[in-house]
């Protein structure tokens, strides 16, 4: 490892704070496929102020972003927070004299677990999903592009492999959420921390996690749902799921 790279790394770790680049459209990092690589990236600074230079390269695109600044007590909570999400490589300090990309598996490593005790995630459909919404709700008439038809089915064939977390009110009923549409969905969740978001914004209830897999979910549906809306307050995917007929 060079010296250079070396004191990125130490820098991750010890700075009083980073700078990322979140996405208005997914509430997550605004992530990017490199085209060389074909690295799944987030940008990370040391400063706001170069967090802003760099991000007006996508604001002209239309890309709705917001600066987020990580205190360093959090640092290690949001670099782990990037395996469920299927990221795998962080830019840093792009645009400016010390701009280096750091695999993620070079500042962090994840405990193995224990055979039968992995965790529930879904980074596939996660990292699909982001690049969909970045993409799709940046469009003035919604319109199905042959890349947004490509990246849909893909979404969709991660989605019929995965296995979810399901919130359980104490009264044993799963909850539903009515959008501003009239829509009555019940929420489904990748991974623990899309979970815990839900329950942070319903402190007022306490809710238990089920397991479910997707082939299931049709069967949990309650009868006046309209589908499912997977990391309501992630990517907030919305899916046509109907119950199964009598």
């Amino acid at each position: 490892m060079s010296a250079d790279k070396s004191d990125i790394l130490k820098k991750m770790r010890e700075s009083e704070a980073i700078y990322v680049l979140m996405s208005d459209c997914t509430r997550l990092p605004f992530v990017v496929c490199d085209p060389e690589t074909y690295d799944d990236e987030v940008f990370i600074f040391f400063s706001e102020q170069d967090a802003m230079q760099a991000g007006q390269e996508y604001i002209k695109e239309n890309q709705p972003l917001k600066i987020f600044k990580i205190e360093n007590k959090y640092m290690l909570s949001f670099y782990s927070s990037l395996f469920p999400i299927g990221v795998n490589c962080m830019v840093v300090g792009k645009g400016t004299e010390e701009e280096t990309s750091v695999q993620l598996g070079e500042l962090v490593r994840r405990p193995v677990p224990k055979p039968g005790e992995e965790p529930v995630e879904n980074p596939e459909l996660q990292l699909t999903a982001m690049y969909f919404m970045q993409k799709v709700r940046i469009q003035k008439n919604m319109e199905m592009t042959e890349d947004l038809q490509e990246l849909q089915e893909e979404l969709m064939a991660h989605y019929q492999k995965g296995r979810y977390i399901t919130a359980v009110g104490e009264d044993k009923q799963m909850p539903v959420l009515t959008k501003k549409d009239g829509q009555v969905l019940q929420p489904v969740f990748t991974d623990v921390q899309e979970f815990l978001k839900f329950q942070n914004e319903n402190k007022d209830k306490k809710f238990t996690m089920g397991l479910v897999d997707a082939g299931r979910i049709p069967e949990l549906l309650l009868p006046d749902t309209t589908g499912i809306v997977v990391n309501p307050f992630g990517v907030d995917l919305q899916l046509n799921v109907s119950r199964p007929q009598a």
